[in-house]
């Protein structure tokens, strides 16, 4: 059992007599869970960098064979452009028109596509399609499969190191309760010797 005038005991060190290592239950485990939560988020950063390494491959290697079916094309404008969108990041004015292309070869596609503010009728534009000519995304790139990759990998860290959070809090809220109860029991064995008390009744009983 847990001696409470022992050199060990918490209100022994409080009062002047520290331990040379914390023999106390509390103690180790509450030193315990501090290192599990540093092992813990070490644990998170790893397993958020396998995540989006893993993300990276896997886009990577389907933006690859996505891209192969993916073809610049020219297409002519068939009417002017209108309707000019707001400025883009690169400062450029985009307006909308409709367009004719043709792919494969004997099949002509029309669309309205996006197309450089002022684009005349007649002028040239380069679309995106797909095997069948149809309009269709841009291959993604490199820089696009990367962000995607970090802001996965990102949200896993937060995920992961919230929830190993939680756990060691919850552990450590029971470790503190332990000590509490811990140094009640404690006090009520030193506290007549150390506030005079049991001397007074003593003294007391004398007379």
């Amino acid at each position: 059992m847990f001696d409470a005038h022992s050199e060990n005991g918490p209100l022994r060190r409080l009062l002047g007599r520290p331990s040379r290592e914390l023999r106390s239950a509390a103690d180790r485990t509450h030193r315990g869970r501090l290192v599990a939560c540093a092992l813990s988020t070490v644990v998170a950063v790893l397993c958020a960098i396998a995540i989006g390494a893993a993300v990276w491959h896997t886009e990577t290697h389907a933006a690859h064979t996505e891209a192969l079916h993916r073809h610049r094309v020219s297409a002519t404008t068939l009417g002017e452009a209108h309707r000019t969108l707001p400025v883009r990041f690169d400062s450029t004015k985009t307006a909308t028109a409709r367009a004719a292309w043709a792919y494969p070869a004997t099949q002509v596609h029309t669309a309205t596509l996006l197309v450089p503010a002022g684009t005349p009728v007649g002028g040239k534009v380069l679309v995106w399609v797909d095997d069948a000519g149809r309009e269709a995304p841009a291959p993604r790139s490199q820089g696009d499969i990367a962000s995607g990759a970090v802001a996965t990998g990102t949200a896993a860290l937060g995920v992961l190191i919230l929830s190993a959070a939680g756990v060691i809090r919850l552990r450590l809220r029971r470790v503190e309760a332990r000590r509490l109860a811990e140094w009640e029991r404690e006090w009520q064995l030193v506290e007549p010797g150390w506030s005079g008390r049991l001397r007074r009744r003593r003294g007391a009983d004398d007379d």
